[in-house]
């Protein structure tokens, strides 16, 4: 348990880590949302889902045992049942699609630390800010991300 908690640990870091967000300062955030659905929608005509399924056997390990006598046996654990994944093989090329398209009008990606708690928020609808060495990236209540430049 020892080795998990660093691992899990990280793994809430990353979990509340802002994702990358689109930047192009004095923009309007509702023209860039219309922006980014418009280039969803182009790429996913461009680039079809591909959905593919592939089977994952089932995991076992070895392990000893003695019986009631003091016989050693062996035999083996299951530790994972076998089972199917599906995925879309065309997601990552679909990405890159929709970030072309986005940097075609003008944005391009960032990637910022989220804001610390208290930091204030612009108004509703507030073209987005230039960047600065203290910008950061705010969660919205709707769970969207928004770039904040504090001061």
């Amino acid at each position: 348990m020892k080795r998990a908690a660093p691992v899990l640990l990280l793994a809430g870091l990353v979990a509340c880590a802002p994702p990358p967000l689109y930047h192009k300062a004095g923009a309007d955030p509702a023209q860039l949302e219309a922006l980014r659905t418009r280039c969803e929608v182009a790429a996913l005509r461009d680039v079809p889902r591909d959905i593919r399924t592939t089977y994952v056997p089932p995991r076992y390990v070895p392990r000893a045992y003695y019986g009631l006598h003091g016989r050693h046996h062996g035999g083996v654990v299951l530790i994972e049942p076998g089972r199917t994944e599906s995925y879309d093989a065309n997601a990552d090329l679909r990405a890159r699609v929709v970030d072309q398209c986005v940097a075609e009008a003008g944005f391009r990606p960032v990637r910022l630390p989220a804001c610390a708690d208290g930091t204030p928020a612009p108004e509703v609808g507030s073209p987005i800010p230039p960047l600065e060495r203290t910008s950061c990236a705010r969660r919205m209540p709707g769970g969207g991300w928004q770039i904040v430049t504090p001061g």
